[in-house]
């Protein structure tokens, strides 16, 4: 009997010390959307983001910050956290909940390494199967940041490395169902977004959440920036609107224009909520293409009936442009004063002529490069234009900056200058545009250098080679 209970109480001593590999920290909720940073510090260098009502685990509080981690994480090394954030934002119960999607699901179209850096030279962490379904964000030129299928925290630090993007292509109806080791993360879902069980259906049928609606408003509804009511708002919809609704997500519309045929988040006007829109509009019927009611006049005036429109030039006249043709030259001044042939005839007769450019006019029409009058990150700079626009739905600050430099700058230079320039005109609920001109190119040309960020960070990274052609850089 001693013997048994010896045995039991090792097997309890064994079960604790086991328990901190399986479970560590706590479970709590953002009560606000939440930057996250790859330090302890609001100066840190800023990660990901997390939304309001978002299920994190966190750990390892020093100094009001605290490591944070997937739900399910299981190893409580700070190197594996997806960032550090301010623990008085995160609460042990769960207030606001406003989820926002993330990433794009994407498969491999081949065997495909993950490195440590956007670049083939980062070292190679692991190898994607053909097939193999995961996450992508953060795209970098040909590069993005990959993240395993299971990932609910949109971070850099989350993701497990980087890839070549042409190598991974978006999932669809026609993907190929997920190999069988796939399956494993479905228990996590639950875990993840326990609180979002009543939209979980149109999660599982894709097909009912993209349908698109024409409705006419019969009320004044809201439009706002977001899938949320806290969002800036976009504009009021006002009776007899006509507007598409889709992609219903959540308990929100996306709201088209009536003429829209492209129906993207990014080309949406805003969201709706769907009890307004139910509530204060009717069925407007599907857009009718314009060019539909003239179909039915194409078999009356058939083309053929059309055609003899051009052989009604008599053989008479077609004979006399002929003798035309093999007349000697006339006189210029008496070749001015006769009449010249018509429209019809002018496609048959004469040869074809060739107009050359005197290049010559354009020389040296270049304006010179402006002189620059700032520095930022070691570079001199002045700003050609500043300007802000509304583009469906988002306001953006365009930034356009002309860079004095003998050197092209590599991506790190690129991304540390505009990101500068985005630390001072960093707005709430505004994106920035950094366009970068370089020396010799044509300023009111295509930007060299294009750099978008939102409010949390920087978003895309790209630049044009072919801009530089004319230049000392090429």
């Amino acid at each position: 009997m001693r013997r048994i209970s010896f045995l039991v109480l090792a097997a309890a001593c064994l079960v604790l010390a086991a328990a901190p590999a399986f479970a560590f920290g706590k479970i709590m909720y953002s009560d606000r959307p939440l930057n996250l940073r790859d330090g302890r510090s609001p100066k840190a260098e800023w990660v990901g983001s997390l939304y309001a009502g978002q299920k994190v685990r966190v750990a390892h509080e020093k100094d009001g910050w605290v490591a944070v981690y997937e739900p399910s994480a299981t190893d409580p090394s700070e190197s594996r956290a997806a960032g550090f954030s301010n623990a008085k934002f995160l609460k042990p119960t769960r207030g606001r909940y406003e989820p926002k999607e993330w990433g794009e699901p994407a498969v491999s179209s081949t065997k495909l390494n993950i490195r440590s850096r956007p670049n083939v030279r980062g070292e190679k962490i692991r190898t994607l199967q053909p097939g193999e379904r995961v996450i992508i964000d953060f795209p970098e030129d040909d590069w993005t940041v990959v993240f395993s299928p299971s990932a609910t925290i949109r971070s850099r630090l989350n993701g497990i490395g980087y890839a070549s993007a042409k190598f991974l292509e978006p999932v669809t109806a026609a993907t190929p169902p997920a190999p069988a080791p796939e399956p494993k993360p479905a228990p996590a879902a639950p875990v993840v977004r326990q609180a979002v069980e009543p939209p979980a259906p149109a999660k599982a049928a894709p097909t009912a959440s993209t349908a698109i609606r024409r409705v006419a408003l019969t009320n004044r509804v809201n439009v706002h920036q977001s899938r949320t009511t806290n969002s800036p708002l976009v504009r009021t919809l006002a009776p007899g609107d006509v507007v598409q609704l889709g992609l219903l997500r959540n308990g929100w519309y996306a709201v088209f224009k009536a003429s829209d045929m492209i129906r993207s988040e990014s080309s949406s006007i805003g969201y709706a909520l769907q009890s307004a829109m139910d509530a204060n509009s009717r069925e407007a019927g599907m857009v009718v293409a314009p060019a539909a009611p003239s179909a039915p006049a194409r078999p009356a005036t058939p083309a053929r009936d059309v055609e003899p429109a051009e052989p009604v030039i008599s053989a008479e006249a077609l004979k006399a442009e002929a003798l035309k043709d093999d007349r000697p030259l006339r006189p210029a001044a008496r070749a001015a004063s006769e009449p010249t042939f018509s429209p019809k005839a002018a496609p048959r007769a004469g040869k074809q002529q060739t107009l050359v450019i005197d290049r010559s006019a354009f020389k040296d029409a270049k304006r010179p490069d402006p002189a620059p009058d700032q520095n930022a990150h070691g570079y001199r700079f002045k700003f050609l234009e500043k300007s802000e626009t509304r583009e469906y739905g988002h306001v953006w600050i365009t930034l356009k900056v002309f860079l004095a430099t003998t050197k092209l700058p590599d991506r790190a230079a690129l991304k540390d200058f505009a990101s500068s320039l985005w630390k001072e005109h960093r707005r709430v609920t505004k994106n920035v545009l950094v366009e970068v001109y370089l020396p010799g190119m044509d300023l009111d040309d295509l930007a060299w250098g294009v750099v978008k960020f939102d409010y949390d960070g920087m978003t895309e990274l790209w630049t044009r080679r072919a801009t530089l052609f004319g230049t000392k850089f090429m």
